[in-house]
């Protein structure tokens, strides 16, 4: 009963409480492995926590219990997870010298650090160890090889790995299709989703969320919106997460229009959206009607100023004319005033002279 309290605590990652629970009933239940191995598994393989798993570890020791096989079957599993291939095989031979015999997953775990340090020989190899010990190669062991080598972008070995798996008669799973998934382009993805539906193994909702992100970080909005109509041809009904995903996708491209039809869309369906891109959608709306408004100012403002400029030019040309016709009409007057003024001097000089001529008479 106590075991299946600490199994419920870290199967909801509630693994620091489970650990604390052993701690504090050790005097109703006192500490062994199969407890340890519980919390080892919460961190290893749950929470994927290697500090805390190493913490455990010590503190296995200090408490004077012994690991068994499952031990460390749990933490090679988080060595080779993080990639540290030294403690892994170290591990793998202490656990050996101590008589425990390795199983499937310590295997698998070692092809998996083995590929991911470049060490694709050594890794093949475990599969020859593994029959050896008269086990199987499994679906998981044959994973443990590909998804390495897709995360490497080795494709050649990771399809060469593939037909070795349906060579042997196994069934490739999804998340072996989603490993090819993540470093295909446009053509191999769509031939990746005719080998899945001809296998009976998907495409499933969580198949076409991977392929909309993949085609957004390929800045392809385009082909995303295509995908979507296709979805259900392969009996995928869209829910919230993937109209979260597809709108904040089109928005990041700026397609507004094509984003809020999708959120209005998906309102009607009752889903709810997330909160944070239903922000960003307004927020994009906005600034889309200031930049609108801020246009139309600018662009009434210029029509303005070149209103002003071809009336200040129609003003000046008009006080010019009649400044000249002012000109004009002075110099007339001047001239005028001048000719009279001339034609009075000429008047009197005639008087003078006619009255000079009437004296010389």
């Amino acid at each position: 009963m106590f075991h299946t309290l600490l199994s419920a605590l870290c199967k909801h990652r509630n693994v620091e409480e489970a650990e604390e629970l052993i701690h504090l009933n050790k005097s109703f239940f006192p500490l062994e492995t199969e407890g340890f191995n519980i919390v080892l598994n919460g961190w290893c393989n749950i929470i994927g926590d290697l500090m805390e798993a190493k913490r455990v570890w010590r503190e296995m020791s200090k408490s004077c219990v012994t690991p068994d096989a499952t031990s460390y079957t749990h933490m090679i599993s988080c060595f080779s997870k993080a990639g540290n291939l030294f403690d892994s095989l170290r591990l793998y031979d202490e656990m050996k010298k101590r008589g425990w015999v390795p199983g499937l997953v310590v295997y698998n775990s070692l092809i998996y650090v083995l590929v991911r340090e470049n060490c694709v020989k050594e890794a093949i190899n475990i599969f020859d160890k593994i029959r050896e010990a008269k086990l199987e190669p499994s679906v998981a062991s044959y994973n443990s090889l590909i998804y390495p080598l897709c995360e490497a972008h080795r494709l050649e070995e990771a399809y060469h790995a593939l037909n070795g798996m349906r060579e042997t008669g196994l069934i490739p799973t999804i998340g072996t299709y989603h490993a090819f998934m993540e470093v295909e382009n446009m053509d191999g993805i769509l031939k990746l989703i005719g080998s899945m539906k001809e296998v009976e193994c998907g495409p499933n909702p969580d198949t076409f969320l991977l392929i909309f992100r993949k085609l957004f970080g390929l800045g392809e909005p385009g082909i995303v919106l295509k995908m979507w109509k296709e979805m259900g041809k392969y009996g995928v009904i869209p829910d919230a997460s993937h109209y979260n995903v597809l709108i904040h996708g089109l928005l990041s491209h700026s397609w507004h229009n094509n984003a809020r039809f999708f959120l209005n869309e998906m309102k009607s369906k009752g889903l709810l959206g997330d909160p944070k891109i239903v922000k960003m959608l307004k927020e994009s709306t906005a600034k889309n009607q200031r930049d609108r408004k801020g246009g139309y100012k600018k662009t009434h403002g210029h029509l303005l100023c070149k209103n002003s400029h071809v009336s200040g030019d129609r003003t000046k040309k008009k006080n010019a004319k009649v400044n000249s016709d002012l000109f004009t009409r002075k110099e007339i007057n001047r001239a005028g005033h001048k000719k009279i003024g001339n034609s009075r001097e000429q008047q009197k000089t005639s008087i003078h002279g006619n009255r000079e001529c009437d004296l010389l008479n």
